[in-house]
């Protein structure tokens, strides 16, 4: 069998060259039939770049996107038509080099990829779980619904990916998250009949993303889609422990493989009599095909994106609901603090100082945990995690040295310039803004007009980036050592 092969052109203008397995191509052909040739001829078109503007950053509004847009230089302002706040990019724009990607004004995500957090559309207030969330697309994409209201526990079960994922939680200004790093069985023990809403973007084979990463193809096999079936149906059988009556599932994968999608769902379906899959329109999507799980008709309300029929790669999404009432437990809403409160007067002094009436209330309305010196204010109504690996117990705070605080770097992020007494502002022409990225000490004009001594907000265009704290007319830098680059944006 002749392969298929096909090349793409990388930002450096490097080729970059893909080639189907010829098991793919045969049974894509055979899945596909007449529309075969137009699905082929899809992988010679660039792939479609994506970003999903945040609307928790505080002082972005929606009449501001198409200036950001041009500040981004991205001169068309086409929608993702699944997705709110969604834009496409041409792939030689880089908005992963600009202040405004650091300071979490966007997050950068392939544009198929948006439609799970978008079907399942939680509810301010509810109990979320993301349950294969690195690194962090769909949980921003959650914490947009949510509107920093309820709770959002955002898992991965590899630590390194877990790291990532917790970066991204901290770039949004999430306040309402917890990040875990665990196994689907230790969740299921640790959080029966808990959360209203669950997404498993379940791991796969990676047939939708061909197109975007051409080393997956190399790495498919038969083999390795039966596997990730099996996979599947361990972590949804978890996920469905862990959903309470009444509440709604959203499983998802990218990739084509009938095994992977219809034939999960079809199979899940007819071991678990109590879901029911939720029939939602949506102009935008196809439908499943039953006859591809076990002739089960309902999976015709299941969805896929194929990429010869829309701009986007290929990802398949099933809703499902669990039958019965919604209600609430009290058992499963009990908590062991940590208060740290000998500490507390130092966090006073420094919130009293620096933060507006309003906001100080706000941070002292929630429950505090310290973890060594470093202190984190829990989700409203935060459960139980002894016993669980948790790397962002929720909003990082700060932490305490000796006989002081320092704020920390998400707690910047999650601010506005309205929620602080003394703040800086940049702008993007300003070599001021290159070199508080890369650390330095400022010494602008800005500071010595309007600002006082003390911790200040350093903000981009009026949007929070980090923290400097202000002394005879100078900022001394307290951008994260971890994040500083030599050349933010071009």
């Amino acid at each position: 069998m002749e392969l298929s092969k096909f090349t793409s052109q990388t930002l450096s203008g490097e080729t970059e060259k893909l080639t189907l397995p010829p098991a793919f191509v045969a049974k894509m052909q055979k899945l596909l039939s007449a529309e075969w040739k137009e699905f082929e001829l899809c992988y010679e078109n660039n792939k479609y770049q994506g970003l999903r503007f945040n609307p928790l950053k505080k002082g972005l509004h929606r009449q501001n996107y198409k200036q950001l847009l041009l500040d981004l230089s991205i001169q068309e302002m086409e929608p993702v038509l699944w997705a709110e706040h969604a834009y496409y990019y041409p792939e030689e724009a880089r908005p992963g080099r600009h202040p405004y990607h650091e300071a979490g004004l966007y997050y950068i995500q392939e544009p198929s990829a948006m439609c799970a957090a978008s079907l399942l559309a939680p509810l301010p207030g509810e109990r979320v779980l993301d349950l294969c969330a690195a690194p962090g697309g769909k949980s921003t994409q959650l914490a947009s619904f949510l509107n920093q209201k309820g709770l959002l526990i955002c898992n991965e079960i590899h630590p390194a990916r877990c790291k990532i994922l917790s970066q991204n939680i901290e770039r949004a200004g999430i306040a309402n998250a917890i990040v875990t790093n665990e196994d689907s069985e230790t969740l299921a023990k640790h959080f029966p009949e808990y959360f209203h809403k669950i997404l498993v973007d379940a791991p796969c084979s990676g047939e939708g993303m061909f197109r975007k990463n051409p080393e997956a193809a190399l790495e498919w096999s038969e083999n390795q889609v039966e596997f990730c079936a099996k996979r599947q149906l361990e972590i949804l059988e978890n996920a469905a422990k862990m959903l309470m009556l009444g509440g709604t599932m959203l499983y998802s994968t990218c990739t084509f493989s009938p095994e992977e999608n219809e034939g999960v769902i079809g199979y899940f379906l007819q071991t678990h009599p109590e879901f029911s899959i939720v029939s939602k329109e949506n102009p935008y999507f196809s439908s499943g095909n039953p006859a591809w799980g076990n002739h089960i008709e309902e999976l015709s309300h299941t969805f896929r994106l194929w990429p010869h029929r829309l701009n986007g790669e290929g990802h398949f999404a099933a809703l499902l609901k669990k039958n019965g009432q919604i209600t609430e437990s009290e058992e499963v809403l009990k908590k062991k603090i940590k208060s740290g409160k000998k500490l507390l007067e130092e966090l006073k002094k420094f919130t009293s100082q620096t933060l507006t009436e309003e906001m100080e209330d706000f941070i002292f309305s929630g429950d505090f945990t310290l973890f060594g010196e470093q202190l984190y204010r829990l989700p409203p109504d935060s459960p139980d995690l002894s016993g669980l690996r948790v790397l962002r117990p929720g909003l990082h705070i700060g932490s305490f040295g000796k006989n002081n605080f320092k704020p920390g770097h998400a707690l910047a992020l999650f601010l506005g310039q309205k929620n602080v007494k003394n703040s800086v502002s940049l702008s993007l022409s300003d070599k001021w803004t290159k070199m508080y990225y890369n650390g330095e000490t400022l010494d602008c004009e800005a500071v010595k007009t309007n600002a006082a001594n003390g911790w200040c907000l350093v903000c981009i265009n009026g949007y929070s980036a980090g923290w400097g704290k202000i002394a005879g007319g100078m900022i001394k830098n307290h951008y994260p050592k971890g994040l500083r680059k030599e050349t933010v944006y071009e």
